[in-house]
Protein backbone atom coordinates (compact mmCIF):
# COMPACT_ATOMS: atom_id res chain seq x y z
CA UNK A 1 0.00 0.00 0.00
CA UNK A 2 1.15 3.59 -1.09
CA UNK A 3 0.13 6.92 -1.24
CA UNK A 4 1.17 10.13 -2.51
CA UNK A 5 -0.41 13.54 -1.49
CA UNK A 6 1.09 16.27 -3.75
CA UNK A 7 0.70 20.25 -2.54
CA UNK A 8 -2.32 21.83 -3.82
CA UNK A 9 -0.27 24.18 -6.04
CA UNK A 10 2.94 24.03 -7.77
CA UNK A 11 2.95 20.63 -9.34
CA UNK A 12 5.96 19.37 -10.42
CA UNK A 13 6.51 16.49 -13.09
CA UNK A 14 8.46 13.41 -11.58
CA UNK A 15 10.28 11.10 -13.96
CA UNK A 16 9.08 8.06 -13.91
CA UNK A 17 5.54 8.85 -12.86
CA UNK A 18 2.87 8.67 -15.70
CA UNK A 19 -0.14 11.26 -14.99
CA UNK A 20 -2.63 11.92 -16.84
CA UNK A 21 -2.80 15.72 -16.80
CA UNK A 22 0.54 16.75 -16.93
CA UNK A 23 0.64 16.56 -13.15
CA UNK A 24 1.43 15.14 -9.95
CA UNK A 25 -2.12 14.15 -8.45
CA UNK A 26 -3.81 16.00 -5.75
CA UNK A 27 -4.05 12.23 -4.53
CA UNK A 28 -2.14 8.57 -5.14
CA UNK A 29 -3.03 5.70 -3.64
CA UNK A 30 -1.59 2.09 -5.03
CA UNK A 31 -1.14 -1.32 -3.70
CA UNK A 32 0.39 -4.74 -4.89
CA UNK A 33 -0.85 -8.22 -4.37
CA UNK A 34 0.70 -11.49 -5.46
CA UNK A 35 -1.40 -13.75 -6.71
CA UNK A 36 -0.72 -17.70 -7.86
CA UNK A 37 -2.40 -17.61 -10.95
CA UNK A 38 -0.68 -16.89 -14.33
CA UNK A 39 -1.00 -13.53 -15.74
CA UNK A 40 -3.47 -14.91 -18.08
CA UNK A 41 -5.03 -16.26 -15.36
CA UNK A 42 -5.38 -12.95 -13.89
CA UNK A 43 -6.15 -11.02 -17.05
CA UNK A 44 -9.42 -13.28 -17.39
CA UNK A 45 -10.31 -12.06 -14.37
CA UNK A 46 -9.00 -8.46 -14.40
CA UNK A 47 -10.59 -7.54 -18.00
CA UNK A 48 -14.37 -8.90 -17.50
CA UNK A 49 -14.98 -5.93 -15.96
CA UNK A 50 -18.50 -6.96 -16.98
CA UNK A 51 -18.51 -9.36 -13.99
CA UNK A 52 -16.50 -7.41 -11.29
CA UNK A 53 -19.78 -7.54 -9.16
CA UNK A 54 -19.55 -11.24 -8.85
CA UNK A 55 -15.98 -11.41 -6.87
CA UNK A 56 -15.33 -7.68 -5.82
CA UNK A 57 -17.38 -5.71 -2.99
CA UNK A 58 -16.53 -2.47 -4.53
CA UNK A 59 -18.28 -2.63 -7.87
CA UNK A 60 -22.43 -3.36 -7.89
CA UNK A 61 -22.95 -2.82 -11.17
CA UNK A 62 -21.16 -2.60 -14.28
CA UNK A 63 -22.62 -1.89 -17.62
CA UNK A 64 -20.93 -1.83 -20.96
CA UNK A 65 -21.90 1.95 -23.15
CA UNK A 66 -19.88 1.10 -26.07
CA UNK A 67 -18.44 -2.88 -25.76
CA UNK A 68 -15.74 -4.57 -24.75
CA UNK A 69 -12.54 -3.73 -23.23
CA UNK A 70 -10.99 -1.14 -25.70
CA UNK A 71 -9.49 2.31 -25.66
CA UNK A 72 -12.28 5.02 -26.16
CA UNK A 73 -14.81 2.61 -24.71
CA UNK A 74 -17.16 3.75 -21.66
CA UNK A 75 -18.80 2.34 -18.81
CA UNK A 76 -21.00 2.76 -16.27
CA UNK A 77 -19.85 1.51 -12.81
CA UNK A 78 -22.11 1.67 -9.50
CA UNK A 79 -20.13 1.15 -6.52
CA UNK A 80 -21.77 0.73 -2.75
CA UNK A 81 -22.58 4.51 -1.22
CA UNK A 82 -21.05 6.34 -4.94
CA UNK A 83 -23.37 7.70 -7.17
CA UNK A 84 -22.89 6.06 -11.21
CA UNK A 85 -19.76 7.51 -12.84
CA UNK A 86 -18.83 6.65 -16.46
CA UNK A 87 -15.19 5.31 -16.89
CA UNK A 88 -13.58 6.06 -20.24
CA UNK A 89 -11.20 3.28 -20.99
CA UNK A 90 -7.79 5.13 -21.97
CA UNK A 91 -4.99 2.60 -22.51
CA UNK A 92 -5.22 -0.93 -22.86
CA UNK A 93 -2.57 -3.49 -23.10
CA UNK A 94 -4.06 -7.21 -23.90
CA UNK A 95 -2.88 -9.35 -21.07
CA UNK A 96 -1.11 -6.87 -19.05
CA UNK A 97 -2.93 -3.77 -18.19
CA UNK A 98 -5.74 -1.83 -18.56
CA UNK A 99 -6.52 2.49 -17.43
CA UNK A 100 -9.85 4.12 -17.24
CA UNK A 101 -10.71 7.53 -16.43
CA UNK A 102 -13.66 9.16 -14.92
CA UNK A 103 -14.59 12.83 -13.75
CA UNK A 104 -15.15 13.82 -9.69
CA UNK A 105 -15.51 16.95 -8.15
CA UNK A 106 -14.27 18.94 -11.07
CA UNK A 107 -11.24 17.10 -11.25
CA UNK A 108 -10.41 13.06 -12.72
CA UNK A 109 -9.60 10.07 -11.28
CA UNK A 110 -7.03 7.71 -12.94
CA UNK A 111 -7.43 3.99 -12.43
CA UNK A 112 -4.48 2.13 -13.58
CA UNK A 113 -4.90 -1.92 -13.81
CA UNK A 114 -1.53 -3.69 -14.33
CA UNK A 115 -0.24 -7.23 -14.39
CA UNK A 116 2.94 -8.44 -14.32
CA UNK A 117 5.04 -12.06 -13.91
CA UNK A 118 6.70 -13.48 -11.15
CA UNK A 119 8.53 -16.83 -10.78
CA UNK A 120 4.98 -17.86 -7.91
CA UNK A 121 2.13 -16.48 -10.68
CA UNK A 122 1.69 -12.73 -10.86
CA UNK A 123 2.03 -9.61 -9.08
CA UNK A 124 -0.58 -7.24 -10.06
CA UNK A 125 -0.66 -3.43 -8.88
CA UNK A 126 -3.49 -1.46 -8.62
CA UNK A 127 -3.79 2.28 -8.59
CA UNK A 128 -5.73 5.55 -8.02
CA UNK A 129 -4.71 8.65 -8.90
CA UNK A 130 -6.95 11.77 -8.46
CA UNK A 131 -5.85 15.43 -10.08
CA UNK A 132 -7.23 18.77 -10.93
CA UNK A 133 -10.20 20.74 -9.79
CA UNK A 134 -11.27 20.19 -6.31
CA UNK A 135 -8.65 17.32 -5.80
CA UNK A 136 -6.97 18.77 -3.42
CA UNK A 137 -10.16 19.61 -1.41
CA UNK A 138 -12.06 16.77 -1.61
CA UNK A 139 -9.18 14.00 -0.87
CA UNK A 140 -9.83 14.32 2.90
CA UNK A 141 -13.27 13.51 2.32
CA UNK A 142 -12.59 10.66 -0.20
CA UNK A 143 -9.09 9.34 0.47
CA UNK A 144 -10.44 6.72 3.11
CA UNK A 145 -12.98 5.07 1.12
CA UNK A 146 -10.43 4.84 -2.03
CA UNK A 147 -7.94 3.19 -0.02
CA UNK A 148 -10.25 0.44 1.13
CA UNK A 149 -11.94 -0.24 -2.10
CA UNK A 150 -8.66 -0.44 -3.61
CA UNK A 151 -7.32 -2.81 -0.64
CA UNK A 152 -10.83 -4.83 -0.86
CA UNK A 153 -10.63 -5.32 -4.63
CA UNK A 154 -6.69 -6.34 -4.71
CA UNK A 155 -8.02 -9.03 -1.69
CA UNK A 156 -10.80 -10.35 -3.77
CA UNK A 157 -8.81 -10.53 -7.21
CA UNK A 158 -6.49 -12.43 -5.26
CA UNK A 159 -8.98 -15.09 -3.16
CA UNK A 160 -10.87 -15.57 -7.22
CA UNK A 161 -7.75 -16.40 -9.32
CA UNK A 162 -6.48 -18.19 -6.34
CA UNK A 163 -9.77 -20.17 -5.80
CA UNK A 164 -9.43 -24.07 -6.56
CA UNK A 165 -12.52 -23.78 -8.99
CA UNK A 166 -10.92 -20.96 -10.97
Amino acid sequence: MHDVLAPRRGFAKSAGTRSFGGTLPAMRHETTVAIAASPAEVWAVLADVLNWPEWTPTATSIAALDGELRVGHRFLVKQPGVAAAVWDVVEVEPGASFVWATRFGGGRMVATHRIEATDAGSEVRLQIDFTGGFAWLLTPVVAGRIRRFVESEAAALKRTCEAPDH
